[in-house]
């Protein structure tokens, strides 16, 4: 049985329209990447058609759209994954069955970048077929990645709406999508998830996890599974550990430069621009946790493990002005995000707190 976390809501408002007969023909389903979105979408036509939910893959009534790669065959498909290759066709299938395992789980295809038209084509001749018995699903992953030949076509899908036919349309940024289509849509925002219902996602799902890591990646995963799930494979405690070492570095009395210098490059070798965001959101969650031990807020301290020398840096840094110092990280991660030079902009952070903290010492 697939477990909703967050946007509850919504799929009240569908299972009621089902029992009152008023099931829309197209859905747009929008909001951040990663809150449940297509796990909402797969327990809807799940529950309308009254199938096993661990199987809904299988059944005739459901359709999953999603992002193929670039398929150079001028011969003709009559199937979705006709003219590519072997190795091609069982990597999508594999990533079918995860998805299938689990709804929240966000199926990547190497070079997969668009929806294309040759796959509206094969949708479009398959809905043109009479159905079997119970409401026929099409959920489209990734609506907003139809180049603009697959849009148009799957517009006059929409003119044409099937009988007992609902489509789902999933999307992150609708910006992107045509107007026309949008306007042909019933629209669904869908909201980040809550710290807590997060965590209870981590919980059911990486039992491993201790409670502390469950709490750090909480913190900064913006509502979004999709974001959590990309910190678990990280060692958060050594880039916690890195990225402290390199707020000592620049509180160093003597050479501070070379040292900083040193551990920056450290950080930017791999040129890894999600890496270093995620360092700064680290380093910025440290020191709100020194902030709330300054403030005798102990019960909402997030890095547990490393309490006592958080409390040492708020005992030594009483008076430093620390929504000034969240504002200078919240800057550098800006920057950061526009690709500015990594290395410049961490010593430039790195210095401006530097001041900060032993300006308040004075």
């Amino acid at each position: 049985m697939i477990k909703l976390y967050g946007n509850q809501k919504i799929y009240n408002l569908l299972t009621n329209a089902s029992t009152n007969n008023s099931i829309a023909s197209t859905y747009l389903f929008y909001g951040p990447k990663g809150v449940g979105k297509e796990a909402v979408a797969i327990k809807f036509a799940s529950f309308v058609n009254n199938i096993d939910e661990s199987k809904w893959l299988n059944s005739t009534n459901i359709t999953y759209l999603h992002k193929t790669p670039t398929n150079k065959s001028t011969k003709k498909a009559e199937n979705f994954y006709d003219n590519f290759s072997d190795d091609v066709v069982e990597s999508i299938k594999d990533e079918l069955n995860k998805k299938q395992a689990n709804p929240y789980y966000n199926i990547e295809i190497a070079n997969a970048s668009q929806i294309r038209i040759d796959t509206i084509r094969i949708l479009r001749k398959k809905l043109s077929t009479s159905s079997s018995s119970g409401r026929r699903f099409v959920i489209v992953s990734d609506a907003d990645t139809m180049n603009p030949a697959a849009a148009n076509s799957f517009l006059k899908t929409l003119e044409e709406p099937n009988p007992n036919t609902t489509i789902i349309l999933i999307a992150d940024n609708i910006n992107s999508m045509l107007p026309t289509i949008l306007s042909r849509s019933q629209k669904m925002k869908f909201s980040p998830l809550t710290n807590d219902e997060l965590n209870e996602y981590l919980a059911d799902n990486y039992p491993e996890l201790t409670s502390e890591k469950r709490s750090i990646i909480t913190s900064f995963s913006q509502g979004s599974i999709s974001n959590a799930i990309d910190f678990i494979d990280q060692d958060i405690s050594l880039l916690v550990e890195s990225t402290i070492n390199l707020l000592r570095a620049s509180l160093q009395k003597s050479g501070y430069r070379t040292l900083l210098s040193e551990r920056v490059g450290e950080l930017t070798k791999l040129r890894d621009k999600n890496l270093i965001v995620t360092a700064l959101k680290l380093l910025q969650r440290w020191l709100q946790d020194a902030l709330h031990l300054s403030k005798g807020e102990d019960k909402l301290i997030v890095n547990i493990s490393t309490i006592d020398s958080i409390r040492k840096f708020a005992n030594y840094y009483d008076k430093a002005n620390y929504f000034k110092a969240f504002d200078y990280i919240e800057q550098a991660i800006v920057k950061v995000n526009r690709n500015v030079s990594s290395d410049l902009l961490l010593i430039d952070l790195f210095l401006k707190l530097r001041n900060e903290f032993l300006g308040s010492k004075l």
